[in-house]
């Protein structure tokens, strides 16, 4: 039995679900099995907050707009617990948002919460997954490999199946350090920046100090040789007095999970 198949005889087995989405590759993909399998017993759940890129929240809106899926926007605002973006951010995080989540599942009749975390997550250094453990959310993707996902996605027709992976914008910023929202602000308009111009996989690392940004190697070479390469680094630079710097190491796994 293909993987796929496995994923659809599990979802058969809930009279509902309630499914995380951020509109990434891979809660698309699960929202759009579990969509086909339980039609209208289904619906996302969206945590829109302020470390949120705007531009996420927007293709999750359109995705399941085109979709015809029922989708419900949770509004979080920044808890203590994370003010000062500590190593277990994602472990606090997750669990404020989480419980939001499912106390308005259930306020709507939802008995099963599910989120995208895949086969690869569960070797990396993610403290979110111990929130979730506690929470009871189901991972139904956990049999899948993350090129796994982007494989059954391009069949599906799924539009994400080559989407970047992409975290919360507090990622881009220090350790232990009591951000702003014009922090996260200069750290989304930096990537969104640099998207615009077509350089989609980007992170923009932020210190107060300098703007550093991230790109895989084939983009590096890309960007140097931009004929708009000036006009990207004034817009950069409009975003405040800071210093603009290309990491040459090239573009990192994601840290502070």
């Amino acid at each position: 039995m293909r993987k796929i198949e496995q994923l659809k005889e599990q979802l058969l087995g809930y009279k509902n679900l309630a499914v995380a989405f951020s509109g990434g590759l891979d809660s698309s993909f699960l929202l759009s099995v579990a969509n086909e399998v339980l039609g209208k017993n289904v619906s996302a759940f969206t945590i829109d907050s302020p470390y949120m890129a705007r531009y996420e929240i927007d293709e999750a809106k359109e995705f399941c707009k085109e979709k015809g899926i029922n989708h419900i926007i949770i509004n979080a605002q920044i808890s203590e617990q994370i003010a000062t973006n500590p190593l277990m951010r994602c472990y606090f995080c997750k669990s404020n948002v989480f419980k939001m989540l499912i106390a308005k599942g259930r306020e709507l009749g939802f008995e099963n919460f599910a989120d995208g975390t895949n086969k690869d997550d569960l070797g990396e250094f993610r403290p979110g997954l111990k929130a979730l453990s506690e929470l009871g959310v189901i991972s139904p993707l956990t049999i899948f490999t993350k090129d796994e996902i982007r494989k059954f996605s391009k069949e599906l027709g799924l539009k994400t199946h080559d989407k970047p992976s992409y975290a919360c914008l507090l990622t881009r910023l220090p350790q232990d350090y009591k951000f702003s929202l014009d922090d996260i602000k200069i750290v989304e308009l930096a990537e969104t920046t640099m998207m615009s111009y077509g350089y989609k996989n980007v992170r923009a690392r932020y210190d107060t100090k300098c703007i550093k940004i991230e790109l895989n190697q084939k983009d590096m070479s890309k960007f140097l040789a931009d004929e708009n390469f000036k006009e990207i680094i004034k817009t950069l630079n409009s975003l405040g007095k800071h210093d603009i710097v290309l990491d040459l190491k090239g573009l990192r796994q994601e840290v502070l999970q």
